[in-house]
């Protein structure tokens, strides 16, 4: 597998004299979630960001007070404080500020250029109508002051185009990398028994629809065992595993919560495929991550992910668990069958890395601070 290549510099002396750089602040907050979908991107952009020497820009990264220093001293760091959060124009003014997801506390004062990315619109299809209003006013604050919108796929770019009011604010649509740390001497995880393992992984909420898996599952061999990866503590996760329970599938379908980097790495190794029904996704992770390690995924034609995996995953048409049993089986036996579609799966999730992401966005911080096109 290809080692994506961030480029630190770490052992270099700090730079003191950063007068002619413009400064840009990287609102880096969620990194206080690491182990969520937002805390793993900022983890992952704060590493390829780090590691970039620019002769015109220099940057200052805003993180929970434990991550001070985390990316070396090639930046300056802030913390999140409450006076940062609740009274911005008495704190250090920056020449732009971006931030990785719209719902983060924290803004800048009054006349500093604004990049704000929007990763999705879920919420829309996720709440009651007037909490889905309200959300969506909230937004619309954030977009007003905004200089450009960055969505991390056209689906996300279109859903803000529709519900909300851009005027002649740019939107650009900047993909986010994907990488899986690699951990090549992780063991077998005690949650996996032994067959034909079948790995889905992500929030375990309405929205991934991970329920339908249970009565496709009945009717595929037995040979084959499902593990459902993520926090299992919502009241969806609680049903599925009362369903569990109730359907006699029983060690068929494992639910083992949070797993551990190496556990997750070892699962992308050694399943024999990815399944992912989910209805709502801005990008949507596991599917890219899946071809990284040359992996057939079988997922859902809903939002992004036909867009993002393209004609590289398997999709199912409908959620009725005979048709779905028999697509995967012949679709299986065709993956199998063909030598050089591991590779093909490959090269299709090297389109997603982290240098692409920062680099692209680089450009667009000086094409702002410049007041070029966007």
């Amino acid at each position: 597998m290809k080692k994506i290549n961030y480029k630190f510099y770490h052992d270099l002396p700090p730079i003191n004299d950063c007068m002619k750089k413009a400064n840009v602040l990287i609102d880096l907050d969620r990194l206080k979630d690491l182990n969520t979908g937002l805390g793993q991107v900022a983890y992952h952009f704060g590493k390829a960001l780090s590691g970039t020497v620019d002769n015109e820009l220099h940057f200052t990264f805003l993180v929970p007070a434990k991550f001070k220093n985390y990316f070396g001293n090639l930046v300056d760091y802030e913390t999140t404080t409450l006076k940062r959060r609740y009274f911005p124009e008495f704190c250090k003014n920056y020449d732009l500020w971006y931030t990785i997801h719209q719902d983060s506390k924290f803004h800048p004062g009054r006349g500093t250029p604004f990049i704000l990315t929007i990763n999705d619109l879920n919420f829309l299809g996720e709440k009651t109508p007037a909490k889905a209003k309200a959300r969506l006013a909230i937004l619309q604050q954030k977009v007003n002051k905004s200089a450009v919108i960055t969505a991390i796929s056209q689906f996300t770019a279109d859903s803000v185009k529709s519900n909300l009011i851009t005027a002649n604010i740019p939107i650009r649509v900047i993909y986010c990398g994907v990488e899986v740390e690699e951990f090549p001497g992780a063991t077998r995880p005690a949650f996996a028994p032994d067959g034909d393992l079948l790995f889905s992984i992500g929030v375990i909420q309405p929205k991934k629809n991970s329920m339908v898996l249970l009565e496709f599952m009945k009717h595929i061999p037995e040979r084959y065992k499902l593990i459902i990866a993520g926090n299992k503590t919502s009241s969806y996760a609680h049903a599925i595993a009362d369903r569990i329970a109730e359907s006699g599938l029983t060690g068929r379908v494992i639910m083992p919560g949070l797993i551990s980097d190496a556990d997750k790495y070892w699962m992308y190794t050694h399943c024999k495929a990815v399944l992912f029904p989910s209805k709502f996704e801005g990008m949507g992770f596991p599917p890219v991550e899946a071809m990284r390690f040359g992996k057939p995924v079988f997922a859902s034609t809903y939002s992004s992910i036909p867009e993002v995996s393209g004609d590289k995953a398997f999709y199912w048409e409908k959620f009725e668990p005979e048709y779905m049993a028999a697509f995967f089986l012949q679709k299986m036996e065709i993956f199998n069958n063909n030598p050089n579609l591991p590779e093909i799966l490959k090269q299709h999730s090297m389109k997603y890395t982290w240098d692409e992401n920062a680099g692209a966005l680089l450009r667009l911080f000086k094409s702002v601070l410049s007041h070029g096109p966007y």
